[in-house]
């Protein structure tokens, strides 16, 4: 239908050596890419748009596209070049703020946009200073994934130092539940407009279980399934079953500290 999102397979090898196994292409970029600032950064070659190194890439020739912000004009083309998905092994949290509705009832428009914002900005850059991969901003929802071919074989205990870093309050008072799974995801790029609009998204009951988790999880509280504590090294024998609305069985998890 015209204006939904629809999933878009095809290039299946080309997606999972990007996103599992890393492009020596793309990984040459990320190692440069990284040392310029500043962020907001492409989603897939981590081209700084903003700071010295925003103008640095702008005189290559390299700035967000105008048909989507969250990628530069050269990975624009690659997603229209090459539209399609893969399943990917990885880590996938979501953070969702507590109460908004409420604060939102008792507060001017203009304070809410200040609020959100705020949140927004602290929690992006607890994922990105982990090498997380920003899927999406849902109102006052972040989504995130840890790919290895981005973030490398560490990625489990990275998505977990990111999740530890937003238990708690939130700069501006923000209380939000967090959650943290591993699981194959499907990862490929989504369309709408006819074709005019595309991005990237993730799909999969492991995302549905992590969405899930962050909707159980207490205001300021981080849980995570025992499959990333596996993934990560760390003990899971803590980890309690917790019924998810929507699913058949149910989910070992434990609350971090």
């Amino acid at each position: 239908m015209t204006g939904d999102l629809e999933r878009e397979d095809g290039n299946g090898p080309l997606w999972h050596q990007i996103f599992c196994e890393g492009h020596p292409a793309l990984l040459k970029q990320h190692r440069l890419h990284r040392i310029l600032p500043s962020p907001p950064r492409c989603r897939l070659c981590l081209v700084p748009f903003a700071g010295i190194g925003g103008w640095v890439m702008r005189r290559r020739g390299k700035a967000p596209s105008s048909r989507n912000p969250h990628f530069c004009n050269a990975c624009d083309g690659f997603l229209d070049s090459f539209p399609g998905g893969a399943e990917v092994t990885m880590p996938v949290l979501f953070v969702d703020v507590r109460q908004s509705t409420d604060w939102a009832a008792h507060h001017a428009p203009a304070e809410v946009s200040a609020r959100i914002n705020g949140f927004l900005d602290h929690a992006a850059r607890a994922i990105t200073d982990q090498d997380g991969f920003l899927m999406a901003f849902y109102g006052d929802c972040i989504v995130a994934v840890w790919p290895p071919g981005f973030c490398g074989p560490q990625n489990a205990s990275k998505a977990l130092m990111a999740a530890r870093a937003l238990r708690g309050p939130i700069p501006g008072g923000v209380a939000a539940g967090v959650a943290v799974n591993h699981g194959p995801v499907y990862i490929s790029t989504v369309r709408a407009a006819k074709g005019l609009f595309r991005d990237v998204s993730i799909f999969g009951v492991e995302v549905n279980k992590t969405a899930r988790l962050a909707a159980l999880a207490a205001p300021g509280q981080a849980l995570a399934s025992a499959t990333v504590l596996v993934a990560a090294g760390e003990d899971a024998d803590t980890a309690t079953p917790h019924d998810l609305r929507g699913l058949p069985d149910p989910v070992l998890a434990r609350a971090l500290v």
